[in-house]
């Protein structure tokens, strides 16, 4: 199915009618007056995009917000399959998620943009809840040096 007809059957479903991409190629859905997505499709229309701001970036305590977003983003599990960016020119993390159109029916549509908005309203009342000044959570300790690039190593590391 084509986006902008994935769109008008959905703007017909929720009371938006007339529901399309812009001349950017970007359609802005405000779900509770606070979770703002943008959808946005490829210039050749094979991929969309979704994409949001899960919260500004912390004057101070950016590490600590970094190293849960790569943990809970790992393979997607934490994250609903949709990952976090960093807007460094705007301060935001990000969390966005892209897919191939080619075989997208409109409830498979509808079922990812569920999820994404679920995620995204997790991952704002988390990123509300932190306390970014601790240094909690941010033990480095266990995690050991792997070797640099032609460095020797003993176990684990194929050879070529």
């Amino acid at each position: 199915m084509d986006i902008n007809a994935i769109l008008s059957e959905l703007g017909g479903q929720i009371g938006l009618e007339g529901l399309k991409l812009d001349e950017n190629g970007v359609c802005r859905l405000v779900f509770d007056d606070v979770l703002v997505v943008d959808i946005e499709s490829s210039d050749d229309a094979k991929t969309v995009s979704f994409h949001a701001q899960v919260c500004e970036l912390p004057p101070e305590g950016r590490e600590k917000l970094y190293r849960v977003a790569l943990e809970e983003s790992l393979f997607g599990l934490g994250t609903g399959g949709s990952s976090f960016g960093l807007d460094s020119q705007r301060g935001e993390l990000l969390l966005w998620r892209t897919f191939p159109m080619e075989h997208i029916a409109y409830q498979d549509f509808v079922n990812i943009l569920e999820s994404f908005v679920n995620h995204l309203e997790l991952w704002k009342k988390k990123t509300d809840e932190m306390d970014f000044s601790s240094d909690e959570g941010n033990d480095d300790s266990e995690v050991e040096d792997a070797p640099k690039a032609g460095e020797d190593s003993e176990e684990g590391y194929i050879r070529a």
